[in-house]
Parts: C-alpha cells; sequence; structure tokens
C-alpha cells in the first residue's frame, strides 16, 4: 500500500463514519473536524520536515505517522461523543488498535509499521518515554510539534466562531467561568507544562494551550508559533489582568530564549 492507498484507505474508512442521512449532525461535524485536522498535520508535519532536511524516505514515513495519528478520534466519538480521553478511551491506543484490525501496515516492512504505531500511540502523552530509540523519539517529536501547530490554529478559530457555531466536543465540556486556576497560573509563569488534570474550566484549559509553546521540539516549529500570533490570538480571548501580563512576559522571554 502506497502514499496514494494510504490516503485512499483513509478517505473511505473516515467517510464510514458520516456517510447517509441518518448520521447525526454533531458526528458529521466533529468528523469532518477531525479529518481536516489530520490532512492539515500532513502538510505541517512535511513543512518541518523540509525545514530539517530531511530525506524523501523520512518524509513519507512522517506523513504517514500525521495521517493516521487521530484515526481512533472518529470512533471514539462515534461511540462516545467525545473527544475526552479520561472520559472514553485512549484515542492515540485506540488508533493503533485499527490499524492493526484493518491491517493497514501489512505492506510495510515490520519495523516500519511497528515504528508508526509506536509514535502514534505517544503523540498525546504527557511526556515521551524515556526508554525509547532515538529514531522514535525524534519522529514523535516531529509529530507533537506538527500536531500543535494545527490544533492551535482548530483551537483559535472555534474561539472566534464560539458564539456562531457552538461546539462543546472541542472545550471538553468545561464550564466557562471566571478566574484561573493556581497552580496552572504557576506552571505557565515558569516555564511549565499545564498537566490537564488540573484544569477547572475553559481559561484554565487556554492557559494549557499557551503552555505548550514550553513543549516544542525544533526551532522552525516554535517560529511558526511566533509568526502565527498563536499565543497573542488566545490571551485576546482572556479577560486582561495583571496575571494575563505576566504570562504574556513568560512566553516572549521563552520565545526570546529559543529563537535566535
Amino acid at each position: 500500500m502506497g502514499k496514494d492507498a494510504f490516503r485512499n484507505w483513509f478517505e473511505q474508512y473516515v467517510g464510514g463514519f458520516a456517510s447517509g442521512g441518518d448520521a447525526a449532525p454533531d458526528v458529521v461535524k466533529n468528523v469532518r473536524l477531525k479529518k481536516n485536522h489530520s490532512e492539515r498535520v500532513v502538510k505541517e508535519i512535511l513543512w518541518i520536515a523540509r525545514q530539517l532536511d530531511l530525506d524523501d524516505d523520512a518524509r513519507n514515513l512522517a506523513a504517514v505517522m500525521a495521517m493516521f495519528h487521530d484515526i481512533g478520534r472518529f470512533e471514539q466519538y462515534d461511540r462516545y461523543r467525545t473527544f475526552v480521553d479520561h472520559k472514553s478511551e485512549n484515542h492515540a491506543a485506540l488508533g493503533v488498535k485499527i490499524l492493526h484490525q484493518h491491517k493497514v501496515l501489512n505492506c510495510l516492512p515490520d519495523d516500519q509499521a511497528d515504528l508508526i504505531c509506536r509514535v502514534i500511540s505517544y503523540h498525546n502523552r504527557a511526556a515521551l518515554p524515556e526508554d525509547e530509540t532515538r529514531e522514535c523519539l525524534f519522529y514523535s517529536r516531529l509529530l507533537r510539534d506538527a500536531d500543535k501547530l494545527d490544533i492551535w490554529r482548530v483551537l483559535i478559530d472555534h474561539y472566534r466562531h464560539r458564539n456562531q457555531d457552538a461546539n462543546p466536543a472541542i472545550e471538553l465540556g468545561l464550564p466557562d467561568t471566571a478566574g484561573i486556576s493556581d497552580r496552572v497560573y504557576d506552571n505557565v509563569v515558569n516555564a511549565k507544562i499545564v498537566e490537564a488534570r488540573h484544569i477547572k474550566n475553559l481559561n484554565d484549559f487556554k492557559l494549557l494551550q499557551i503552555g505548550w509553546v514550553f513543549d516544542i521540539n525544533f526551532a522552525p516549529t516554535l517560529q511558526q508559533v511566533r509568526d502565527r500570533s498563536y499565543v497573542e490570538s488566545i490571551c485576546r480571548t482572556l479577560p486582561p489582568s495583571g496575571r494575563l501580563t505576566r504570562i504574556e512576559q513568560a512566553v516572549a522571554a521563552w520565545f526570546d530564549k529559543k529563537i535566535r
């Protein structure tokens, strides 16, 4: 199964969740959301790969990882009506299971298929395992960077239009209440990753997204984050305060430190 065959399988598999007249509107909307996201992550990972001067084989391998990284999301939403892993099941592990069930990667050498599955299984973890190969960790970092670049775009677009086109699945069902949690704030101003278990409301969730800048692995990716004004765009959706100013200063200092 070559590049076109992988894409054809992807299109056919995903189309099965939103085809026919009996698909619920929220399923159609969120299947489209994740399909478009997956396709854009392929473009993002190829762009990063080119900046890093990866050869054709490495770029092709990365593209397959990106195409299938969220393949578990479709069954997850269809079955549970949520994208929250702890309220349903781990979408990365589910995706690997689906790839095995459908024998999607059987055309590849075993070592490549295994590498793709491991990278997909790690893409949503809070931190990467330390006992992995350099190759696996490299591709995992590449995928995580590409994934974040597009998730930021999706979220910012959602925040801009949420009053006209609400989608609770994107906000993980969090309440839109005032304030931010002390622990979440402290993590961001100290350039630390925010753990999902500490978020209490939508504002905390936005700070978690801002804190992703501290988990970007490659300089070209971080430059894109700054050039696209992702952090500023999220900050504009938060109420002005001294805390928000301090957060903006912490992120600006991080950019200055990491981008030469």
